[in-house]
């Protein structure tokens, strides 16, 4: 199989793009007590009057560590949602690619194709719930840009098979989204281990579930990091606040008692 180029699967306008700079991308490293006039900051003292970090460092530092992956390999957003729509905005031309789900399953890989004009082809399952890799391979063309595989699957609960996952990568040299929502709750590992074997892989997990953070909205990406500096050019700026931010940090300290 040919190695995966994301510059080349990536859409002509996203290579073009220069993305926002913000004065805190320009000034980095300038203590946090400075204030940036251009961004019209409060120079008051008060809890909340600064710009969240916009590459929340100190919270990819903790993430990286307890997944054992770098940092320039994850992208935060707000919610998965946000994450996978970036997938689609970055890699799929409106009225010409497509993407191929299985369902059933989670529903937002479906909206987000119609939301960004992309046409959805479904394989559907095995009666079993387990995935029919020839099938999907089958049903890939020129135009098949982004695979979604839910493992655990949303809403079965089955894990899909590791064999058919890895057939999947081989034998298709687009993206392969794998998307561990739930991966918390499996005995399984996750696909994570997996990233420096497949350029093409792509692993959405969140910190709504086992975490307990619904409220905060905060979804992970990890992928090879070329994927990650494509996406990072169209993210909003300031995507995740300073109050989820901390919280995270906060709870990811604790992850052995979630763990227990």
């Amino acid at each position: 199989m040919k190695r995966f180029n994301p510059t080349a699967w990536a859409r002509p306008s996203v290579l073009q793009l220069k993305p926002y700079s913000s004065a805190r991308d320009e000034f980095a490293g300038t203590p946090d007590s400075l204030v940036f006039l251009d961004a019209n900051e409060n120079p008051f003292p008060t809890e909340y009057n600064r710009y969240p970090d916009p590459h929340q460092k100190q919270l990819k530092k903790i993430i990286a560590q307890q997944k054992g992956i770098s940092t320039d390999q994850l992208l935060l957003g707000n919610g998965s949602d946000e994450v996978l729509d970036l997938l689609y905005r970055a890699f799929c031309v409106p009225g010409v690619d497509q993407v191929i789900t299985m369902p059933p399953t989670y529903g937002m890989y479906q909206v987000l194709a119609q939301i960004n004009d992309i046409n959805c082809i479904e394989v559907p399952l095995n009666e079993d719930f387990s995935m029919n890799a020839p099938n999907v391979v089958a049903a890939i063309t020129p135009q098949t840009k982004m695979v979604f595989v839910c493992s655990p699957n949303n809403p079965t609960g089955q894990l899909i098979e590791p064999k058919a996952v890895e057939f999947l990568l081989d034998s298709f040299v687009g993206i392969v989204v794998v998307d561990e929502a739930y991966i918390d709750f499996a005995q399984s590992p996750s696909w994570i281990q997996a990233l420096n074997r497949h350029e093409n892989l792509v692993i959405c997990q969140t910190l709504s579930k086992a975490y307990g953070l619904a409220s905060i909205r905060l979804g992970m990406l990890f992928a090879h990091p070329e994927i990650i500096s494509l996406l990072k050019k169209i993210k909003p700026p300031y995507n995740i606040n300073g109050l989820s931010q901390s919280v995270a940090e906060q709870r990811l300290l604790l992850t052995d008692q979630v763990t227990e």
